[in-house]
């Protein structure tokens, strides 16, 4: 669309909706949105928290783990507000699994390179994972750690033009809506 001009930023989840309800962003993308009556929300892919490993990890010959193995290991999550954190968490709580240290860290590519240094075990959506050689991602075989992401704009903002052309490129190439 010419004439439209693009800012991208991130963040976590909670930074990302309050920018948005705030007015600092025209649209968000967003895992696990919980329905709110000032959004109107597109969902248009579903993805996976995986957990990844350094390459000389014991893990890192494996595909998969049993949420379990992570009790007593140390972990490095992103911060509170993370939309990956929170997924993480509630299925370590449901199954009554308490991993050692946990190290916060505030972005995802930070918490990349701990992992690469051999600080602990992350986490992170499967499409957000890369190729990075000097990481080994691994399935956790036995939770739910599955999350919609949807695209978001404040309800009173869906009639303008360049937010109405968005979500027209979402249903055009999305096969989820």
């Amino acid at each position: 669309h010419p004439g439209i001009q693009l800012s991208l930023s991130f963040g976590n989840s909670e930074k990302v909706l309050h920018d948005l309800f705030e007015r600092r962003s025209e649209v968000a993308v967003l895992a696990d949105l919980k329905a709110d009556r000032r959004l109107y929300a597109l969902p248009f892919r579903k993805d996976r928290l995986v957990v990844f490993v350094e390459r000389g990890h014991p893990w890192a010959r494996r595909r998969s783990i049993r949420l379990a193995e992570l009790a007593d290991q140390r972990l490095v999550l992103r911060e509170p507000g993370s939309i990956t954190r929170a997924i993480f968490e509630r299925a370590i709580t449901a199954a009554e699994v308490t991993p050692g240290e946990v190290l916060e860290i505030g972005s995802r590519e930070a918490v990349r390179e701990a992992v690469a240094t051999g600080l602990g075990i992350g986490a992170v959506f499967e499409s957000e994972f890369g190729r990075d050689p000097r990481l080994h991602a691994l399935a956790v075989r036995d939770a739910d750690l599955e999350a919609v992401e949807s695209a978001a704009c404040l309800e009173d903002r869906r009639p303008v033009r360049v937010v109405r052309a968005f979500f027209e490129l979402i249903r055009e190439t999305s096969p989820f809506v």
